[in-house]
């Protein structure tokens, strides 16, 4: 039997549908999150997970960004981060394909934040100098939502200051 999230909080009473919400996200993640380390050749440690939640699709329900790390794929040494968005339907979860956000010796990402249409994530670069295990250079990432997938956030352009203007010459 597949249990949605209206299901569980009808048995479970309206307090508690939050936390059945978060149950069948987090069995899903878990899932999805092994199967992709194992296509990678690689290890997903939970210790290594990072979650933000907040509304990223505007339609009232919590949805979840789940950072994790696929460690040691095909072999090798290094990581990779990865985000997967979870929202919330009537039917019970969707979920984003991953997105690669972080590697070692690139980038590393240590939290996030989830709002309407974004995904703002704490950042830290390797600078040189930098030994491997720990980069010091704080930093930022923003990503956008947009038709159910994760996408690079366009860039704000600045504007361009307008010239100054020559100040008129006393007669």
């Amino acid at each position: 039997m597949r249990w949605t999230v209206a299901a569980l909080a009808a048995m479970l009473g309206a307090a508690d549908a939050a936390w059945a919400q978060q149950a069948m996200w987090q069995g899903y993640a878990n899932a999805a999150i092994a199967a992709h380390a194992r296509r990678a050749g690689g290890q997903a440690p939970r210790e290594a997970r990072k979650t933000c939640e907040g509304d990223i699709n505007g339609d009232g329900r919590p949805d979840a960004a789940l950072l994790y790390t696929i460690e040691g794929a095909g072999g090798g040494t290094g990581w990779t981060q990865f985000v997967l968005v979870m929202v919330a339907a009537q039917q019970g979860v969707g979920a984003t394909n991953p997105k690669e956000v972080g590697a070692s010796g690139k980038l590393s990402v240590e939290s996030c934040t989830l709002g309407p249409g974004v995904i703002e994530a704490v950042t830290k670069e390797w600078a040189a100098g930098d030994p491997a295990c720990c980069p010091s250079k704080p930093g930022t990432l923003r990503l956008g939502f947009d038709k159910g997938k994760v996408v690079d956030a366009p860039v704000a352009v600045q504007p361009t200051p307008a010239p100054p203007v020559p100040a008129p010459h006393a007669p």
